[in-house]
């Protein structure tokens, strides 16, 4: 156990076993209903878990009991201890004979990718043995900095524990996840939500993405909330869980566009969001978007203030809007072949004018500002306004520029609280807070900041996202997962895991030092809640958590790691994911956002490829993209670093990029968007920050780009 300060500042404080002792299960007793109850860690766990177990839980680690006479007694021994920072506490962990954990890509794994382990204690790990010996590939590798290594590769999908044996019969267990391939769990979950859309004009809410319940396979809508009571029904069709789902959608249609898909987001932006949700520009407070219960009772209130007809006020709403009319400006743009209701410029109007609006709009209205929050799915504002000053619109460009610096400036302030959330309990801010970070520190002065308070904000915010995550936790719903009031023991795996994953990376390739430890808790956050989606081919039931094919690609808005408890929803479980998706769409948003191979040269690992399978040859890298979005390439070796972007085009998931590193050269065979397309364009970055972007041939289908000699690193021959 660990108690650390929330700026991630040492020392901390730490809770070992010794090594005549475990904990093995723990709970929350509560005294009555109405209590908050006491957590409780068990060193023998064997009644309560058996308790626990009859009631339905899913508790998968395996517990003991022991039966002592009245003259019997037996001891055991835990002691605290303080650490310096996080690498102190992996080196408590190993002196004291337990076993420090790390992993790459991280705990929730593709089924086309290996996890490799490394493993350090002063009591070494003889072996490990795997839950489902028959369809799992245990390897033992070389060891490396001190450490014991192992490759494992999972074939069965779902949960999958792995056992540590140490001498003296000590065991430790590792919980893993296994999922399908990131790409297909990427479109599965686009299917499934324009599956579920409503489609019946004669609905005021034609168009609406529905909500889910995997466990009894019910669609709900405003004429059937199911499960879900009082003040909690927005869920269904607005807020952040209502519009997540056409957020993902458009930002997963930006990379692999599908025609039917994008003609269910223009229906639904047609029919439910313009004119319904969203105030048109024919009305006042144009732009504007209703919130909670849902926008027709807003609409139709009696109440003409905030209350009712001006109810618009809620500024988290307005990013996942403006995230999918940018989108929808990527696929017009960039994707002529798929057809959609409006010009590229038409949806990007409407998504500055959605971002202009949140604002301008909440303060008009309630003097809400949108300046010293961070909300989730803004951080592709800047992205937003370099697509405006693409498309001439430079005033529209300049304007939102503005507002966005005064947001950095309020931020860069050593005295803004970056844990500021529309609930307290909330860790909402840590994608944004990266955002407003990179914008500070790659153009101070646009942003009207120094470089060195860009500077100390960047590491302010990056301590702060560091905190609210687990990293010495070995579980899949633990490392990487974003962590809230309840720290680890209620609602993991949350949005905010693959939201601030992408956080993570963004810091580690750009800003960080020694980049390596936040790769490898970056990537694992991005993968992490990638365990909550259900899917699977029909010979796994199609899907762990929920079988059965209605299920195949519907998702669990987070997961619960007690025993038992109740959703924030409202739902009783008994651990597990939740059955509706509320919000976890928006976490999916970041996962695309994050998705890139990166290649790098790990102090621990040696040589690795996140997101990717790599072979080496010589001086050369062969490297197959499987992050899910091929179109980004990052390299972090020691003796070459480079990001390659591809801005049109895809790499082709069955031919390898090559990085030869003796002659300097990389060549790749690109998937152009458009399939008539006789070029495709690239952009190349160093690391002293220039950038080249370039239009190249592709008559025969491959790409060879040269890289500058002062950029090689000297080859022996």
């Amino acid at each position: 156990m660990l108690w650390i300060r929330g700026n991630s500042t040492g020392p901390f404080l730490m809770l070992l076993p010794e090594a005549d002792t475990s904990l093995e299960y723990w709970d929350v007793h509560k005294d009555s209903a109405e209590a908050s109850g006491t957590w409780c860690a068990y060193i023998l766990g064997g009644a309560a878990a058996g308790e626990a177990v009859a009631g339905g839980t899913r508790w998968r680690q395996p517990t003991h009991s022991l039966s002592l006479s009245p003259a019997e007694q037996r001891r055991y021994r835990l002691r605290f201890q303080w650490v310096a920072d996080y690498e102190a506490a992996r080196r408590a962990i190993a002196d004291a004979g337990l076993v420090d954990v790390e992993v790459m890509p991280g705990m929730t794994v593709p089924n086309d990718l290996h996890v490799d382990i490394a493993l350090a204690s002063s009591i070494p790990v003889e072996r490990i043995e795997a839950e489902f010996t028959g369809d799992t590939v245990v390897q033992r590798l070389p060891d490396r900095a001190g450490r014991r290594l192992w490759r494992v590769r999972f074939s069965r999908l779902g949960e999958n524990r792995l056992t540590l044996h140490q001498p003296g019969a000590r065991q430790t267990f590792l919980e893993f996840f296994a999922t399908e391939p990131v790409e297909t769990m990427m479109k599965k979950r686009a299917t499934f939500i324009v599956k579920r859309q409503h489609r019946d004009p004669s609905k005021w809410y034609d168009g609406l993405f529905g909500e889910w319940n995997m466990e009894t396979q019910v669609l709900l809508g405003p004429d059937n909330y199911d499960r879900i009571k009082g003040w909690r029904i927005y869920e269904v069709t607005c807020d952040d869980p209502g519009l997540s789902k056409p957020a993902y959608l458009a930002t997963k249609n930006a990379e692999h566009p599908d025609v039917a898909e994008v003609a269910a987001l223009d229906r639904y932006i047609d029919t439910f969001v313009w004119g319904g949700l969203q105030r048109t520009t024919q009305e006042a407070y144009a732009y504007g978007l209703y919130g909670i219960p849902d926008w027709k009772q807003n609409r139709e209130s009696s109440d003409p203030g905030p209350k009712g007809r001006l109810h618009i006020w809620r500024p988290y709403d307005y990013p996942h809007i403006f995230a999918m009319y940018l989108a929808m400006h990527r696929i017009a743009r960039d994707h002529p072949a798929i057809p959609t209701h409006q010009s590229a410029r038409d949806y990007l109007v409407r998504a500055y004018g959605t971002a202009l609006a949140m604002f301008t709009v909440p303060m008009r209205v309630v003097m809400w500002s949108a300046y010293r929050t961070g909300i989730c799915n803004e951080c592709v504002i800047p992205e937003l306004v370099s697509a405006l000053t693409t498309a001439g619109l430079t005033r529209e460009a300049a304007t939102l520029e503005a507002h966005w610096a005064r947001k950095v400036r309020a931020f860069v302030d050593p005295k803004a609280d970056l844990f500021k959330s529309e609930y307290p309990f909330d860790s909402t801010a840590f994608e944004s807070t990266q955002a407003l970070a990179r914008s500070a520190l790659d153009d101070p002065v646009a942003m009207g900041v120094s470089k060195a308070a860009a500077r100390a904000f960047a590491e302010r915010q990056i301590a702060a996202n560091l905190f609210c995550r687990g990293w010495l936790e070995p579980a899949y719903y633990y490392l990487g997962s974003d962590y809230r009031r309840t720290a680890g023991d209620a609602y993991t795996l949350t949005y905010m895991a693959q939201m601030g994953g992408w956080a993570l990376l963004d810091h580690a390739l750009n800003d960080a030092d020694d980049p390596h430890p936040l790769l490898r808790l970056g990537y694992a956050s991005q993968l992490s809640a990638w365990a909550l989606l259900n899917s699977g081919p029909a010979s796994a039931g199609h899907g762990y958590w929920y079988p059965g094919e209605e299920n195949d690609g519907a998702a669990g808005g987070g997961f619960e790691p007690a025993p038992s408890g109740t959703t924030w929803l409202g739902q009783p479980h008994h651990r597990g994911t939740w059955y509706y998706s509320c919000e976890i769409d928006l976490g999916f948003c970041g996962a695309v956002r994050a998705a890139a191979t990166i290649v790098a040269d790990d102090p621990i690992f040696g040589q690795v490829c996140h997101g990717g399978i790599m072979e080496t040859f010589a001086h050369t890298l062969r490297i197959w993209p499987r992050d899910g979005v091929r179109r980004r390439l990052n390299v972090r070796l020691q003796s070459l670093r480079l990001d390659l972007v591809l801005l049109d085009a895809r790499f082709r998931a069955d031919r390898p990029i090559i990085l030869n590193l003796g002659e300097g050269w990389i060549s790749l065979t690109p998937e152009p968007f458009a399939p008539s397309a006789s070029g495709v364009t690239f952009e190349l970055r160093y690391d002293d920050g220039r950038k080249r972007k370039e239009v190249v041939d592709i008559t025969d289908s491959q790409i060879v780009i040269r890289l500058p000699a002062a950029r090689l690193p000297r080859v022996q021959r």
